[in-house]
Order: structure tokens, then sequence, then C-alpha cells
């Protein structure tokens, strides 16, 4: 018995397309598991470890001396309008512009001191409930007087 199919025009209709589509398949799964789709991007970048207090413990050479250190003390106004920023020698703040100015010229005055910019370092410690936007904009301020490292202590 012959098959009659077997006799009859057969039309191509292009090359295999399969394994082409297997190859992309499989990078396109590659590319979603190594790829990172902006993770970093919803947290705040931090150049210091978070700690509880101190400078990381650690110990100090004779003669050495502490790499200068600026505390904020971030707390929700009672009316819960807004934020008070609170430093050691300066009065509470409540606006962000004047935190700027006052981190500026507390930067300025380091500075004139003799210390490094990449020493200079800014430690900000929320309480337990501040919100996400004053802390957001304390370190905003932080960062627009050119301070390069903020780091985050945890509440007590």
């Amino acid at each position: 018995m012959k098959l009659r199919g077997a006799k009859k025009v057969h039309y191509d209709s292009g090359p295999n397309m399969t394994p082409l589509v297997d190859v992309v398949m499989v990078i396109l799964i590659f590319l979603m598991l190594a790829g990172s789709f902006g993770g970093a991007s919803s947290f705040l970048m931090n150049k210091q470890a978070i700690r509880a207090k101190g400078l990381n413990h650690k110990q100090l050479k004779p003669g050495e001396l502490p790499d200068p250190q600026i505390d904020i003390y971030i707390d929700n106004l009672r009316d819960g309008s807004g934020f008070i920023a609170h430093m050691s020698g300066s009065e509470g703040v409540t606006r962000p512009e004047e935190l700027t100015k006052i981190l500026a010229a507390k930067r300025a005055e380091l500075l004139a001191n003799g210390n490094a910019p990449d020493k200079l370092q800014v430690i900000l410690h929320p309480r337990v409930d501040s919100k996400w936007e004053y802390l957001i904009a304390v370190y905003q301020a932080t960062n627009e007087a050119k301070f390069e490292k903020v780091a985050f202590a945890t509440s007590q």
C-alpha cells in the first residue's frame, strides 16, 4: 500500500523557527532572573552601616581622634503637621531649607578646622513614630549640604 500524501507537492514555509524561539526564551529567562529592575531605587542609599550607637565601636590608636560626627534626632511635631530636627548646638529646626543652611555652615566649619570631607559623617536618629516623608526631607537636606557619609541609627 502506497501513501498518496508522499507524492503530492510539498511546500516549505521557510526555515524551522523552533530552535530560535527556544534560544530567545532562555536568554529572556536568564535576563529576568539576573537583572535588577530598580530594586535599589526604592530605598534610601546609605554609605554607612546602621548602628545602635557609637563610632562602630572601633578602637582608636593612641593620639588618633574619631571622625567628626553630627547627630540629628528627627521627631514629629505634636500636631502631626511636620517634623522637628534636633542637633547639638542648635535649636530644633522644622524646615528642610533651614536645616540645609545649618548643615552647610557646620560642614564649612569642620572643613576649616582641617577635617577631610570624606571623614565627616551625619547620623540620623529617627524616633519610632517618625514619618518616612520627614526622614526623607532630612536626608535630602544632608545631601544638599554635600555630606558624603550619612548613616541611620536604630531607634531606642
